[in-house]
């Protein structure tokens, strides 16, 4: 049976969520830890997060807020295509959505409304 992870963050002035179907158990861990090692202070990561593993999913998920949060009007399968190596997009250092083992079932974008900002003379 496939498992459900649910990322959170309120690292920006919005609380954002992204929930994630892993369809490979085995593959998705590999991949979170490659992701993981493939970029500078993996050990530190290790230690924030408790393993190699998680350290690569918040890696990813960081990734994912950061496309989808401020290119507006994308959605799921605009970000899927992102990582997707084979129709000549990609991100260095991530694997295909498919290759990671994962289905993304939902994520919050961080949509700006012209109406929030305040302007002042």
């Amino acid at each position: 049976m496939a498992r459900s992870i649910t990322i959170t963050t309120g690292a920006w002035q919005k609380d954002l969520e992204m929930t994630i179907t892993v369809l490979d158990e085995e593959l998705f861990a590999k991949e979170c830890e490659d992701i993981n090692k493939f970029f500078c202070f993996a050990d530190q990561r290790v230690r924030t997060h408790g393993s190699h593993a998680k350290a690569g999913l918040a890696l990813f998920a960081k990734e994912c807020f950061q496309q989808i949060a401020f290119n507006d009007f994308k959605d799921i399968d605009w970000l899927v295509r992102q990582f997707d190596w084979g129709q000549g997009e990609g991100i260095e250092g991530y694997p295909s959505i498919e290759g990671l083992g994962i289905k993304i079932t939902s994520i919050d974008s961080w949509f700006l409304d012209e109406s929030e900002f305040g302007i002042e003379d």
